[in-house]
């Protein structure tokens, strides 16, 4: 603790270089939400229910990319970067609160003239979904909270929490792309895109805003608030997130008056990027009326995971 708390004492090293992302898969999308400028995308039907994707603090809209392509044959699906975040503005004027993520997602959905929607979090992304379901039930058809913050349990990343900084985060390779494994092509962008920050003019007030989230990321959500969820609920986790463990999973699912959980076989902590085709089933089943058990066939074995790492085909892939 002691030498993690020394190196956080020690600035940000600032980076000198323009940044030059890279594209995203689908046209990039801006809008003012919150004075901010917002990138998103979007694809789908523009008549069908709409689908709104949150993803979690160090994430952007790759975290969403399999579910993205899948959806939008049937449904209005849209994900966007959240401040701080991807191609999202960030900066000391922001104050990175949960209020101002709960009021984004209202303004984009007044902006795309959305009534209502099914919202789907993870993580820190969770968190948000949740808490906008219980400001806006009237705007919430569905809910799926996936590996979600919120409650007390923070896993292996508790007892540090309080002493990230940028400087920390700099040297732990929040920069490097290092946390997207894999040499599957979606992996390998994932992985270009973040460490497309690295040695520019972006990086620390990347580092500062991930410094910002993360320490009250796990503050709790009170049950009695949780209970106040109106929206059907599907909890998905993976089986061996370690990052916030199957005890918050049980949290939610005890709370939300009207949930039922899954679990994705070796998910981790991000079970729509690591599984995807159990994560779309899962999903696909709980919007559709039909049944979760019948998704366990598209669960990874450990065979398959490697395949997925190293790029090569690990089917049988899931369609609907």
């Amino acid at each position: 603790m002691l030498a993690l708390s020394a190196l956080g004492c020690r600035g940000v090293i600032e980076g000198t270089e323009p940044w030059t992302p890279p594209s995203y898969w689908a046209q990039e999308r801006y809008i003012e939400l919150e004075g901010l400028n917002i990138c998103y995308l979007e694809a789908g039907p523009a008549d069908a229910e709409t689908i709104v994707f949150v993803h979690g603090w160090s994430g952007n809209v790759q975290n969403w990319w399999d579910q993205f392509e899948h959806f939008q044959s049937r449904y209005h699906v849209v994900v966007f970067d959240a401040p701080g975040h991807g191609k999202s503005e960030r900066g000391d004027h922001v104050d990175y609160s949960m209020a101002l993520h709960v009021e984004l997602v209202d303004e984009l959905l007044d902006a795309l003239e959305v009534d209502e929607a099914i919202v789907v979090g993870n993580s820190g992304g969770g968190w948000i979904a949740a808490e906008y379901a219980i400001q806006h039930p009237e705007r919430v058809t569905k809910l799926v909270l996936s590996d979600s913050t919120g409650t007390r349990y923070t896993g292996s990343a508790g007892a540090v929490l309080n002493l990230l900084t940028a400087r920390w985060l700099q040297i732990a390779n929040m920069t490097t792309g290092e946390h997207y494994p894999g040499l599957d092509p979606k992996s390998q962008a994932r992985q270009e895109f973040v460490s497309s920050f690295a040695g520019t003019v972006e990086e620390a007030p990347y580092l500062e805003a991930l410094a910002a989230l993360l320490a009250p990321t796990y503050e709790r959500i009170p049950k009695s608030r949780l209970a106040q969820i109106e929206a059907p609920t599907l909890i998905l986790w993976g089986d061996d997130d370690a990052v916030v463990p199957i005890n918050a999973m049980k949290v939610f699912d005890k709370a939300i008056p009207d949930s039922q959980t899954y679990m994705v076989h070796l998910g981790g902590h991000t079970p729509m990027m690591n599984s995807p085709n159990e994560f779309n089933c899962a999903m696909d089943m709980f919007l559709g009326g039909g049944e979760l058990r019948e998704c366990k066939r598209y669960a990874l074995t450990p065979k398959k995971q490697r395949d997925r790492l190293a790029g090569r085909d690990w089917g049988p892939h899931y369609e609907n």
